[in-house]
């Protein structure tokens, strides 16, 4: 009967016990069926993401780091640490293509950081479990939520990551000779002026090299050696830095003085879970990834291995604890934070497979990641590319801007990245106002895309988010024009008693709806006129709204905007 008929390997009769090379061949043939799997697994993941490349909305993290590229390559950047992004793609602005392309390109480089995480987690995991469980530890790890839908985002975070479980690899897996320590030394430093978030590596290195020292049959040579990659480690960053400092349009020592002070006490100054939201939304987007990190304790636990490797693996759980108290611990960040602990989770996976085979975890992999990539909502880059080139038909020659990241890579931002951490510094001083920055340039374009200017400038009062002076000043200092894009400008409602008003942005002004007399000069709608900033007189002459607005007769799209989101959440 088929269901009851039994293979024979030749030469062998069924009632005889199976051989060692009879069971190793078994081994073999499953083994090879679990790597077919696995290997199918990731070829799917990498295709999912290279679909997101091209078609998942631009975060707008992504066109402040392009922006900062732009400032590089025109001599304007004037930071030293957490710019590499800036500095390794400087070429990104003589691409033939438009920022989102431009972007994407980047992205297209990132997914090479990731997948060398990718291979660095496999690498860490392999000296302490075997093949198929470091795998699919490496596995959980691309096909996690967070991670699935911004580890090839342009920002620092895929770079660090790749640098800093490079080193580890290097680490635990070398010989420590000077070709290695050399390289391990090198991809440090270069973490460092990646993100100053290395910190919170401190203990999985810390933990790996012990283990080294541990573990060798030469303790003094290794920790010689351990020495040298710590002294060249030091060595190439004040290089590295050096050479940063002098790329700068002025004095950079400033900079990284500047940058260590305000990240160090703004790291951790929210409390607990300050990203509480986010650390349940890393959980809901990759509950297998989630169940394997928090069953590991417990696996390391019931492990039957030396107690110093446990000791090891507890240090590399120890990063992702940083969720608690950091307060940028948005979705981008578990692309950098999460690498360690997956090494660590190969024991849980190695302990779940003795109850799940590989296939089924294969297809729960994939499954996550297919449910998140078509979570995505493609339709936002199209509103992206929609405002882009409004932008740019509008004001053909590059203009000052107020918004939200620097939408405009090729145009000068004004004014601060008005992130959380931006606002912070806003408020304590260290970054500069609206209203300071419109009494010494000229900025007649301000982009609503995010909710603190859009309720500014629609809400029925200004947002307490902004200082009041800024908020009134946004108010008075633009008008709508197309879509989410406001130029400079003025409303004077039908029945406006004559009136003085502040002009912030000065240049050319039309005259729109009903004719006036500003300081004292008759203006009919489609005549222009020169104001300067400071105060100036409005009169009425007929009933009906007038209209001061930025530019001579200032163009507009054919069509109007389509509507929707033009950033949604990350």
């Amino acid at each position: 009967m088929i269901g009851t008929s039994k293979r024979v390997t030749p030469g062998r009769q069924p009632s005889e016990p199976m051989s060692s090379h009879d069971v190793a061949d078994v081994a073999a043939v499953l083994n090879d069926h679990a790597w077919r799997w696995i290997v199918g697994a990731f070829v799917v993941v990498v295709l999912l993401q290279l679909e997101l490349i091209f078609n998942r909305p631009v975060n707008w993290d992504e066109f402040f780091h392009l922006s900062e590229a732009h400032a590089f390559r025109n001599g304007h950047l004037t930071e030293v640490l957490q710019v590499l992004y800036a500095r390794a793609f400087f070429w990104l602005p003589m691409l033939p293509f438009d920022s989102i392309g431009q972007i994407q390109v980047a992205r297209l480089f990132m997914l090479g950081f990731e997948l060398a995480t990718v291979m660095a987690i496999y690498g860490v995991a392999r000296h302490f479990v075997d093949n198929i469980p470091a795998a699919l530890a490496a596995l959980a790890y691309l096909t996690g939520g967070y991670i699935l839908q911004h580890g090839f985002s342009y920002r620092a975070d895929p770079m660090a990551a790749a640098f800093l479980m490079g080193a580890m690899w290097i680490l635990v897996s070398s010989r420590l000779d000077f070709r290695a320590i050399f390289a391990a030394a090198a991809l440090a430093a270069l973490a460092l002026l990646s993100t100053i978030k290395i910190i919170f590596y401190i203990p999985a290195f810390a933990a790996l090299a012990w283990l080294r020292w541990r573990e060798a049959v030469s303790p003094r040579v290794v920790l010689a050696r351990l020495a040298l990659l710590g002294g060249a480690t030091m060595l190439f960053s004040l290089l590295l830095l050096t050479a940063s400092i002098y790329s700068l349009p002025v004095e950079g020592s400033g900079s990284v003085a500047r940058t260590v002070s305000t990240s160090g006490t703004m790291m951790f100054d929210e409390g607990l879970f300050p990203r509480g939201p986010y650390i349940l939304g890393a959980i809901a987007t990759a509950p297998l990834l989630a169940a394997l990190l928090m069953g590991t304790p417990s696996a390391l636990i019931r492990a039957a291995i030396p107690s110093r490797w446990r000791i090891v693996q507890f240090a590399l759980l120890l990063p992702l604890a940083s969720v608690v108290v950091y307060r940028n611990a948005f979705p981008y960040f578990y692309v950098f934070i999460v690498p360690p602990a997956a090494v660590a989770a190969a024991f849980a996976v190695k302990a779940i497979l003795q109850r799940i085979s590989v296939p089924v975890l294969c297809v729960a992999f994939v499954a996550n990641a297919l449910v998140m990539s078509l979570a995505t909502p493609r339709g936002v880059l199209d509103n992206q590319r929609e405002v882009i080139a409004a932008v740019h038909r509008i004001f053909p020659e590059p203009v000052a801007y107020f918004d939200f990241p620097g939408m405009i890579v090729d145009y000068p931002k004004a004014n601060f990245f008005m992130t959380t951490w931006g606002m912070r510094k806003y408020w304590t001083g260290k970054e500069e106002s609206f209203v300071d920055v419109m009494a010494h340039k000229t900025v007649p374009l301000l982009i609503l895309n995010d909710e603190t200017l859009t309720s500014n400038q629609t809400g029925p009062t200004p947002v307490r988010v902004l200082k009041p002076a800024d908020g009134l000043a946004l108010r008075d200092a633009f008008i709508p024009h197309w879509g989410p894009l406001w130029v400079a400008g003025r409303r004077f409602p039908s029945g406006s008693a004559p009136q003085d008003f502040t002009i912030y942005v000065p240049g050319p002004y039309t005259v729109e709806a009903s004719s006036a007399r500003i300081d004292g000069r008759l203006i009919v709608p489609g005549q222009s006129l020169k104001l300067e900033r400071g105060i100036h007189r409005f009169e009425p002459v007929q009933a009906g709204e007038t209209r001061l607005r930025w530019g001579n007769n200032l163009r507009r799209p054919p069509v109007p905007y389509t509507g929707g989101p033009v950033f949604r959440d990350f």
